[in-house]
């Protein structure tokens, strides 16, 4: 059995700038933050990428603030997800149908957004169903931080604890790499998110593909990882 994690933005979907938008928007709404200098976004983690805007602007990062801020952002998304008209990315809705015929293979997403974003951007795109579980932005500052987290849900995904070997992480920047080498997992790098080939394989990935438009490739790939026969190795280290 497998559990293949999945990011969301320049992964799963292009949604356009749409959440850089709706954050700058409640800074401005909150705080009256009239010309909002953005900040990187890639690979980030909201709670990360909040409270760097919030200081980044004279306003003091304290959980009231931030929680100003997320309030107005999740107002904020479902109309720029609309405006800025994104798009699913190719292959990923093909990929993710197949990935549902297979009993050995559980989906869940790895993500640096916030909870309810995640489910505003994939409901919005209609990709929200397929997906068991998640591991979020609210977990931690930094995504490296996310690992125990994404490691105990995949392990509550199956019913058991597993280790990151059992765990493939999909992602588009070098951060998913950072973290699924800190998991001890495979990553499967897509160059749909702002970084290329060269990037992607320097920072580790185990797989680089341009995109994931090429179902029965990627499936090929994965397949050592999905179709594996071997016991299940759990976290205590026995098989089963």
């Amino acid at each position: 059995m497998t559990v293949l994690l999945f990011d969301i933005d320049g992964t799963l979907i292009d949604a356009a700038g749409a959440g850089g938008a709706a954050l700058l928007a409640a800074l401005w709404h909150e705080f009256n933050v009239s010309d909002p200098r953005p900040v990187q976004l890639h690979g980030r983690t909201d709670a990360g990428i909040v409270r760097e805007l919030l200081l980044n602007h004279g306003v003091a990062a304290t959980a009231e603030n931030i929680q100003r801020i997320f309030s107005a952002y999740y107002k904020l998304l479902p109309a720029e997800l609309v405006e800025r008209a994104g798009t699913v990315l190719p292959g990923v809705q093909a990929l993710l149908e197949r990935l549902m015929t297979k009993p050995d293979c559980w989906v869940g997403l790895l993500t640096g957004n916030m909870p309810l974003s995640a489910r505003l951007k994939l409901e919005h795109y209609g990709l929200w169903h397929y997906f068991r579980a998640g591991t979020y932005g609210d977990q931690a500052l930094n995504r490296p931080e996310l690992r125990d987290a994404a490691l105990q849900m995949a392990g509550n995904m199956v019913g058991q604890p597993i280790t990151g070997e059992r765990v493939v992480v999909i992602g588009d920047t070098p951060l998913d790499i950072q973290l699924a080498n800190a998991m001890q997992s495979k990553c499967l790098a897509v160059c749909t998110g702002g970084f290329d080939q060269l990037a992607l394989r320097q920072a580790g990935a185990t797989w680089v593909v341009p995109d994931l438009a090429n179902t029965d490739e990627i499936l090929q790939l994965l397949g050592s990882c999905i179709e594996c026969k071997h016991p299940m190795k759990l976290a205590n280290g026995t098989g089963e």
